[in-house]
């Protein structure tokens, strides 16, 4: 597992130091302990009951008994109406047909309903129901890889509605056909499928549930799509949320047909609903398009596309905050003539029909994600291997996009290799509607973006860290780093701005803005690449920025290819180095260093954040780029002629940089100095970032301030200023309010 040293805020700071065991992370994040009473959904339902269900239970009667519980969740579900809320004991719970009241769908679910609100909660303890803690007691509804995990339903009502905490929902299996009457080849929904109703969902995890589409005799073979969850249609006017979801290991996977394969969509699937997902993280799920070894590949307009390895979403209003992707996949699937193709190996937007779509996402991280398109006689298209959008109004801010992956598809018979374009993300529009990108404190770094095999040629792709194709989009306080692009191409290792569709019939222009931002290391392609690329028919505006150690900076002087629109290069300045604590694997670390020329750069910024949500300014003006610099926490705790110090936190704020500290204290005359070292005299202490200064004078104030290095003594950065005075009762002292610039 990668250590991603590189926090952006405290969720993902937790995420990324777990890396190391997963599972452990998994089971906190999607089990999140709970001590507290349960209210109803429907507290005003007069006519609300609470029902109890245990493994140990039997099912007769009402349920209503918390001495007497049920059996099954669905003999209790059954007997419920809306506002009725279902208290479900630690156990594992499967499928039993003889309580089954949705034989409507050909793959059975273990829990459905129709036309109600309801609510779940899991994790009481046998025989306990007064509190729940799902971590202690775990409550599990597995398919058995035969069954669907859980249906919920709105028929004949607008207001069906399931809450839903504390389960884990695995070995869910969705096989198309969905319904026979309309004949329906897809499967969907295996963890969760929800229709014309909305949902709550907390502390829930989706682990290892299928979602496969129906081989076919005629037309395209089965989509595939919710693997985890699928939420589709929800009604008017509601908001579903999603907090604290662990989505692990599903798998989309479309059926094969003579003429073209099955669509595959990710691990969540939304259509045309309002969502919020805060605090989720998606890993290792994997959506494959369906093939055909006989057809062209294309079918019903459509080529053998997979689409968002952990989210996608087609049409809605959708908000992602402090969100975690890492290693999912897209696999397009294969065809004679056309290889399909693989769009946002993360995560997936895209509007329907021409409605409107609108994204935001924040606090969030993408990283090793990877899009594959499939092989024909023309190789598939690739594009975007951490966030793919088409048509969307999309915002992007606080956001690390790394170690992404792009690659087209392979040609089948040495014919045209597939594009890959939009390492990090390809963000494009193909439609005359008002739809705009807003990029703010965001790193996009060290991802790639590579051809097929086949027939190759320098322009077939690019933009190893983003793509703006057709559109217009704002970036503003970026960094754009160490990017690559395959050695045969040439546009854009870190930016390619391109009209839609192509320089030749610029039927949309991109126009673009990049502020105060900084691109950067871009070395890696053909040699003549450019790390930013503006084809004609396209433009781009600078305000303020740096550039450091790309090859070369721009096609402003028509190489490799003719520009567009160049404004306002001379705002930028180029230095040979940025000055970055820990660039590139293991760490991905692109805060700035004390000494990088970026600090200071932003004179007429607004900015008021940076990624980590520190405030800008720190100091005389903002910093270029994504990190606003600050110097790191140290706290300092007073012992009997002792001071503990701890600026444990610099683990994450300096992770991958430091090969050892010093510490400077300053005395006040008559005090004595620490037993550890000299008063005015920094002295090193390795790599700890926990120490005790000793036989130090009781009542005297002692300034302290720990700096790091690296491993040729060069000054990394420096902790806050903490004025400290030992005393035989403990006490905490807060750092000076100092400029440290």
């Amino acid at each position: 597992m990668p250590p991603f040293n590189m926090p952006l805020r405290s969720w993902n700071t937790f995420i990324r130091s777990s890396l190391f065991g997963f599972a452990t992370l998994i089971a906190m994040l999607s089990i999140v302990a709970l001590s507290r009473p349960d209210r109803p959904l429907n507290a005003g339902n007069q006519n609300a009951m609470v029902r109890y269900v245990s493994p140990n239970g039997i099912d007769v009667g009402n349920c209503t008994s918390d001495t007497a519980p049920c059996r099954t969740i669905q003999y209790a579900l059954n007997r419920s109406t809306s506002g009725d809320t279902l208290r479900v004991a630690q156990g594992r719970y499967t499928y039993n047909p003889e309580v089954d009241r949705c034989p409507f769908l050909l793959t059975p679910a273990v829990v459905c309903f129709v036309d109600k609100r309801i609510t779940i909660l899991g994790g009481y303890p046998p025989g306990g129901w007064s509190t729940r803690d799902p971590l202690l007691y775990p409550t599990v509804i597995d398919g058995e890889n035969r069954y669907r995990g859980v249906a919920a339903i709105g028929y004949n009502t607008t207001t069906a509605h399931l809450r839903m905490e504390g389960f884990t929902i695995q070995n869910g299996l969705a096989q198309g056909p969905t319904y026979l009457s309309p004949y329906d080849p897809s499967g969907v929904g295996a963890g969760m499928l929800v229709q014309h109703a909305s949902v709550i969902l907390r502390d829930m995890t989706f682990r290892n549930n299928q979602a496969l589409g129906a081989d076919t005799d005629q037309g395209p073979g089965g989509q595939a799509d919710g693997a985890g969850l699928r939420i589709e249609a929800a009604p008017p006017g509601t908001t579903s949320l999603l907090q604290r979801v662990v989505f692990e290991g599903n798998r989309s996977i479309g059926g094969n047909s003579p003429e073209r394969g099955g669509i595959a969509f990710g691990a969540l699937f939304i259509y045309k609903s309002t969502v919020t997902i805060e605090d989720t993280v998606f890993v290792e799920n994997l959506a494959q398009a369906g093939s055909t070894f006989q057809g062209a590949g294309f079918a019903a307009g459509l080529h053998a596309d997979a689409l968002g390895g952990g989210l996608a979403v087609e049409q809605g209003i959708i908000t992602l905050r402090r969100v975690t992707a890492i290693r999912n996949e897209i696999r397009g699937g294969n065809g004679v003539a056309y290889g399909g193709g693989a769009y946002g190996g993360g995560l997936f937007f895209e509007d329907f029909a021409e409605n409107a779509t609108v994204v935001t996402i924040q606090d969030s991280y993408i990283a090793e994600n990877r899009a594959i398109a499939g092989t024909g006689a023309k190789g598939g298209n690739g594009a975007g291997g951490g966030i793919g959008a088409a048509n969307v109004d999309i915002q992007i801010e606080r956001t690390a996009v790394l170690a992404n992956t792009v690659r087209g598809g392979n040609s089948s018979n040495d014919g045209p290799a597939g594009p890959g374009a939009g390492g990090g993300m390809y963000i494009f529009k193909d439609r005359d509607i008002p739809v705009h990108a807003e990029l703010r404190n965001v790193i996009v770094a060290d991802n790639f973006a590579d051809q097929g095999t086949g027939e190759r040629s320098l322009g077939n792709g690019g933009g190893g860290g983003i793509v703006i194709h057709g559109m217009s989009a704002n970036i503003s306080h970026a960094t754009i780093a160490a990017n690559r692009i395959a050695p045969d191409l040439v546009l854009g290792q870190g930016l390619l701005v391109q009209p839609w569709p192509s320089p030749l019939n610029a039927r949309f222009t991109a126009q673009v803005t990049l502020n105060h931002s900084i691109v950067a290391d871009h070395t890696q392609g053909h040699p003549n690449a450019a790390a930013v690329v503006v084809q004609q028919g396209s433009s781009l505006r600078f305000d303020r920025g740096a550039f450091a150690g790309n090859v070369r900076n721009t096609n402003q002087n028509a190489f490799p290819v003719a520009p567009g629109t160049i404004q306002g290069a001379e705002t930028l300045e180029t230095f040979p180095t940025i000055g970055f604590i820990a660039p590139g694997p293991p760490h991905y670390n692109y805060r700035l260093r004390w000494d990088s020329p970026a600090r200071n750069g932003a004179q007429d910024s607004e900015e008021s954040q940076d990624i980590d949500g520190q405030s800008r300014p720190h100091g005389l003006a903002r910093d270029l780029g994504a990190d606003e610099f600050h110097p790191f926490p140290l706290a300092v705790r007073a012992g009997d002629r002792r001071l503990f110090l701890d600026w444990s936190a610099t683990s994450q704020v300096l992770g991958g940089g430091v090969a050892y500290y010093r510490i400077h204290v300053q005395c006040r005359e008559g005090a004595s100095p620490p037993l550890e070292g000299d008063c005015g005299d920094p002295f090193p202490v390795g790599e700890q970032q926990v120490f005790t200064l000793s036989e130090l004078t009781n009542a005297a104030p002692y300034t302290l301030t720990v700096s790091a290095y690296d491993a040729t003594d060069n000054l990394i950065a420096t902790s806050q200023v903490v004025t400290a005075s030992p005393v035989q009762a403990f006490q905490v002292f807060l750092p000076l309010t100092l400029d440290h610039r």
